[in-house]
């Protein structure tokens, strides 16, 4: 009889330990949980900064395009700028293809998570919209910039000149980044 009860009195304190160590662990992993969440707030909120300088240069450099050269195509001056506008054109292209990058840090970051902070959850919302405008805004300039291509070289063709510019080419396409049914940027 004595056994027995030594042997539920050691059951009741295994399963006691057993159970303490086991909420043990689960609250140690909730907080190693958040520690880690924290810190990856924080990475979200470090590539958003830097997200958001690279769009401010970006609308820089856009705002100089239009006024040193989108404003100034010229029949009689397009032939000899073309090389340096193609130029600034790639530039400018070489730009939004950084921004990209660090879109796709922000994906990884940012798609399917839920954040405890509503400052990065609005970081996590806003850089899609940033993005598509970014894109269609460069893509809309490309457009504008071809536009006057086709002119200058149908007016060429039409004073029978044998000066043909080519297009700036790309290979992006608008966007509709953020699923909105909407092309944020686009300027058409």
């Amino acid at each position: 009889m004595e056994t027995k009860k030594i042997s539920y009195i050691l059951f009741a304190v295994s399963f006691v330990m057993i159970i303490a160590g086991g909420f043990s662990s689960f609250l140690i992993g909730l907080r190693e949980d958040k520690e880690l969440t924290n810190k990856r707030m924080v990475v979200v909120s470090d590539q958003f900064e830097d997200f958001s300088t690279n769009t401010s240069l970006f609308e820089n450099v856009r705002d100089n395009l239009y006024v040193e050269v989108l404003s100034n195509l010229f029949f009689d001056t397009m032939q000899q700028n073309d090389e340096n506008v193609k130029t600034r054109l790639s530039n400018y292209e070489n730009m939004v293809d950084e921004i990209t990058k660090q879109v796709k840090e922000l994906d990884k970051l940012c798609n399917d998570v839920y954040y405890p902070d509503s400052s990065v959850n609005n970081k996590c919302s806003n850089y899609k919209v940033i993005y598509e405008q970014v894109v269609n805004y460069f893509l809309s300039d490309i457009n504008i910039y071809n536009e006057n291509i086709k002119k200058f070289n149908d007016y060429q063709k039409s004073i029978n000149s044998q000066v043909v510019l080519k297009e700036y080419s790309t290979s992006k396409k608008f966007i509709d980044y953020n699923d909105d049914k909407e092309f944020s940027g686009k300027e058409e």
